[in-house]
């Protein structure tokens, strides 16, 4: 009956994973970050595991993220960074749509089609403010205390537009500029007068493949666009096989790795538990030789004292 059960979990899981909208893969990693489903599971994050619609990422003290999504954007998460995929669909149509929240931290965001062809489509969700594109490439921070900074949102634009609302109004961001949304008071996003303190403090080991990532995506996103649309429409003809070879390996692929990834986080967190479970018995090896010498150690002495002890009897 156990066996049953657990069964019944996996296949759940595997429902779950398969289900779910991948909305990109781990294209570069630097220290540690880790990945959560729907479900709370959790994982380690390697370079080429996918992120789904619903995971949440977390990026360690030490740690970058470089994301690669589906329809050729790129989502860099700086260190200390919690972000959740809220809603993600990319399948070249007119109802594309990247919905993201970024809850704590930063990152750099270079849209896709999506967001290049259809404004409304894209939009970054922080504690205090929405933010929209106009196909872009900006990055946001959210502060939750500020170190010489206000807390709040700042948003700031490397190319294009962005536009930051809250309920009290809106600003448009432009290249070079920053538009701040304040926590804690009830205001309308405003443009700075200066570069906010935590900007030269920043520490990025990764941001220079950023730019050479971009320009190789740039120029095929129309077509990443077609052959997306074009695959769709073959798996739900019931036809994934044709004359295009490259859309069957693409359709096969994403058929295995959905449940694949569910079985890889699987084995991740087997893993780690194996590799602390052998550390503690290190560990605890380690503490009884140290024992197993310190009683010799006693013992010796203690033998030493009876020997000088009945010398001195004598």
């Amino acid at each position: 009956m156990r066996s049953l059960f657990a069964l019944l979990a996996f296949l759940a899981v595997c429902h779950a994973a398969s289900a779910a909208e991948v909305f990109g893969t781990v294209d570069a990693l630097s220290g540690s970050a880790s990945v959560a489903g729907q479900d709370g599971q959790s994982a380690v994050i390697t370079v080429g595991l996918h992120i789904y619609e619903g995971d949440t990422v977390s990026s360690g003290h030490d740690g970058e993220v470089h994301i690669v999504t589906e329809d050729g954007g790129i989502i860099a998460l700086r260190p200390d960074t919690v972000f959740r995929v809220d809603q993600y669909k990319a399948e070249g149509g007119d109802d594309d749509k990247t919905f993201v929240s970024l809850l704590t931290g930063a990152l750099r965001s270079v849209t896709g089609w999506i967001g290049k062809q259809n404004n409304s489509a894209y939009r970054v969700t922080t504690p205090t403010a929405t933010i929209g594109v106009r196909g872009t490439d900006h990055e946001v921070t959210v502060l939750d205390k500020g170190d010489g900074d206000e807390p709040g949102t700042y948003d700031t634009v490397n190319e294009g537009a962005t536009v930051i609302k809250t309920p009290q109004g809106e600003a448009q961001g432009t290249p070079g500029k920053f538009v701040f949304a304040p926590k804690g008071r009830a205001a309308a996003p405003a443009v700075m007068t200066r570069q906010p303190h935590f900007w030269a403090r920043r520490n990025l080991r990764m941001e220079g493949r950023i730019q050479q990532r971009k320009e190789g995506l740039r120029g095929r996103l129309e077509q990443m666009r077609e052959e997306r649309n074009k695959n769709i429409r073959q798996i739900r003809n019931g036809n994934p096989r044709n004359e295009s070879p490259r859309g069957e390996r693409h359709g096969e692929a994403r058929a295995q790795q959905r449940p694949q990834s569910a079985e890889n986080r699987n084995q991740a967190r087997e893993k780690r538990a194996e590799r602390i479970q052998r550390r503690r018995a290190e560990i605890s090896g380690q503490r009884r030789e140290k024992l197993q010498r310190e009683g010799g150690k006693a013992g010796e002495g203690q033998r030493e004292r009876k020997k000088h002890a009945r010398r001195e009897r004598e």
